[in-house]
């Protein structure tokens, strides 16, 4: 590795809903219990949007993303031999468990007990929220909130995968839905691509669902074996029933909602079976709304599901390496990116925006 600059290139975040600004600022310095990350690309996520906006109270000046992957480049003295500089490795957005909080100590996951689980430690850091995050030459990264990466995944496609794909990996594992039984997916962006297939590798037929032609136009480009079993226009005055039908007439046995419009995640609802499964994934900052008579009258399930902890991301990144999953991403270089707010609203963006070194 090149030695460690005093200085580094970032976008910044300096005053809500203005364009970043590239900045020369400090390189972080970690600590015992940290890794140093040369960053190889980081992704731009509708939470970057979001704290854009000031939903957040982000505090600013803020290097945004929360979704960088790169290469080790320094090891803080009590880290685990495991970690190596030279390692190519994604970042998870959280980090720095406090341990000692209710979070820390009750909300632990089931299938790695030694370990908190650090999404819902109350005292967090969130890179790219509370945080600086990825849009810069280095990053401090939590070993208990990283993973490493598959051999020749390119860091391009492997960014979004650390929130938009490890985000629609965790609701559908918490979905539990059998193979076999169908799954729709709506909002065929930046989550609903990978959403689509992670949810066909698994042995479901997958409905894809958009109003947008880029959208739709997304879903049918999906190599064979990820493709859908039907792709429709949420705008067909007969959506509802294409949908149903397309489920085999009795509905969806989950939806995963990849978008943060109110009325389509009350509406999906309307697409699901009886004890059928809603996970809403996006994040309104006007809060959700749901039919009464369809939650009661079909015993529905409402899930929040929140973006993968590090068990969830590894296995994750196995089955990327597994099934050669497909990734559809518009790449920008560091120093060009002072407007990407603004190239997020493009209503033509199709997959993910992505920061490259």
């Amino acid at each position: 590795m090149s030695p460690i600059p005093a200085t580094m290139k970032a976008l910044r975040l300096v005053k809500y809903n203005s364009s970043y600004k590239l900045e020369q600022i400090p390189t972080p310095t970690i600590g015992d219990n940290d890794l140093l990350v040369k960053v190889g690309a980081a992704g731009f996520c509708h939470t970057d949007y979001q704290v854009h906006q000031g939903v957040y109270n982000s505090p600013i000046p803020l290097t945004p993303s929360h979704e960088p992957v790169g290469t080790i480049a320094a090891v803080g003295k009590k880290v685990s031999a495991a970690w190596k500089v030279g390692q190519r490795i994604g970042i998870l957005n959280f980090r720095h468990a406090c341990n000692a909080c209710v979070g820390c100590q009750e909300a632990r996951d089931p299938a790695a007990l030694e370990e908190p689980d650090t999404r819902f430690c109350k005292n967090k850091e969130m890179a790219g929220i509370s945080a600086d995050g990825g849009f810069a030459e280095y990053i401090i990264a939590d070993p208990a909130t990283s993973v490493p990466l598959p051999d020749g995944l390119e860091f391009e496609h492997a960014a979004p995968l650390m929130c938009a794909g490890a985000t629609v990996w965790t609701g559908l594992d918490g979905a539990d839905v059998k193979p076999g039984l169908p799954i729709g997916v709506i909002g065929i962006g930046g989550l609903g691509m990978y959403a689509l297939q992670f949810a066909a590798a698994q042995g479901h037929p997958t409905i894809a669902i958009d109003n947008r032609q880029e959208g739709l136009d997304l879903a049918r480009s999906l190599p064979s074996q990820f493709k859908p079993t039907a792709v429709i226009d949420y705008n067909a005055s007969n959506a509802q029933e294409q949908i149903v039908e397309a489920a085999g007439g009795d509905g969806l046995a989950a939806v995963l909602v990849c978008t943060d419009d109110v009325q389509a995640t009350e509406w999906s609802l309307k697409l699901l079976r009886t004890h059928g499964t809603c996970i809403p994934l996006g994040l309104p900052a006007e809060g959700f709304k749901f039919s009464a008579f369809d939650v009661v009258f079909k015993e529905l399930t409402i899930r929040g599901s929140l973006v993968a902890n590090r068990r969830l991301a590894t296995e994750m990144m196995r089955f990327v390496a597994e099934k050669g999953m497909h990734s559809h991403v518009t790449t920008v270089r560091l120093e060009e990116g002072e407007d990407l707010p603004q190239c997020y609203m493009d209503p033509h963006l199709k997959g993910r925006l992505v920061v490259v070194m």
